[in-house]
């Protein structure tokens, strides 16, 4: 049998060249790789998420539980001023721990007077400040 004079002296074969496989495998991993990394950040985001809100409600609950305090309550065990706040502790809340720690200090206001001011002052402790710090040792970069 004759080829006709207008049939391709070249044979066709279906299928993709390597270069096409490579270049396709590139695009495949390359977006492939994208999902993966927006996921890992949207995982971490939630989680420290989290982490922030359960360190919210902890510091919450222990500024209203010395909100509730009588004023000659607020203070440090064994500390100045003196008190029935714990220095440090460890809490756990839905499976964190936090250590929380608690400093107490006076203040001297200026309206009365100040020491060693004019007028002076002989009772410089007229406000107290408390500061309630949390650290999470078991949280990654809390």
């Amino acid at each position: 049998m004759r080829p006709t004079p207008y049939a391709s002296r070249h044979t066709h074969h279906a299928g993709f060249s390597l270069i096409e496989i490579l270049i396709a495998m590139s695009i495949f991993l390359i977006l492939s790789l994208g999902i993966y990394f927006t996921y890992a950040n949207l995982l971490d985001v939630i989680t420290r998420t989290r982490m922030h809100t359960l360190a919210t409600s902890v510091l919450n609950k222990e500024i209203e539980i010395v909100r509730n305090l009588p004023y000659d309550s607020v203070g440090i065990i064994g500390g100045y001023p003196a008190g029935v706040i714990a220095g440090e502790k460890i809490v756990n809340y839905e499976g964190q721990t936090f250590v929380i720690s608690a400093y107490v200090r006076n203040l001297d206001d200026p309206f009365d007077g100040v020491v060693g001011g004019s007028p002076g002052d002989t009772a410089p402790a007229d406000h107290k400040l408390v500061e309630i710090r949390l650290n999470c040792p078991t949280c990654f970069n809390f």
